[in-house]
């Protein structure tokens, strides 16, 4: 199965997709993290910022070497030097769901979508766009909206399930 099938809904149940399928073309992600608890973070240069506990929404993109597996890899693996905003919001959170779309430069476009989203607001000011005029990449999404989710273009969509494999 290629990466593009393995990334195409399932209407009549999940099936596992194994991550090293993922393209290593580059392009656009969404990186859906749980947050379990209440908590602190230090970002960067943005300072120190409280979180609550939920679910918050990055969109990136990726178009070094190794693109789309490569940057995915790094990010739910959590490993690597601090490098990037997420890396330090990724230090405390559990991925959940990746939105993936390759080939597609939606980065600015898709925090634009999320940002006029019903239940969704940003996290951190300008966390994720140092090089661009967004607001923010990160948003936090209440528990309501997170179904109802649209993002421009035809992003796959890869959940992680209670049994810790990718669908």
């Amino acid at each position: 199965m290629d990466w593009k099938q393995a990334l195409e809904p399932h209407p009549t149940g999940l099936t596992p997709i194994p991550l090293p399928g993922l393209p290593r073309a580059g392009g656009t992600y969404g990186l859906e993290l749980a947050l379990a608890g209440d908590t602190q973070c230090a970002i960067g240069a943005l300072g120190r910022w409280s979180l609550s506990a939920g679910l918050y929404l990055y969109v990136g993109s990726a178009w070094g070497p190794g693109g789309l597996g490569a940057r995915l890899g790094r990010h739910l693996r959590g490993d690597g030097a601090t490098r990037w905003h997420i890396d330090y919001l990724r230090a405390l959170a559990t991925p959940m769901t990746l939105w993936v779309a390759p080939g597609e430069h939606l980065e600015c476009a898709w925090a634009q979508a999320l940002g006029a989203s019903p239940g969704v607001g940003i996290a951190v000011p300008r966390f994720g766009a140092s090089d661009c005029h967004c607001a923010s990449h990160l948003f936090h999404v209440e528990p309501d909206a997170h179904s109802t989710l649209a993002l421009p273009g035809s992003p796959g969509r890869l959940s992680r399930g209670s049994d810790g494999v990718w669908h």
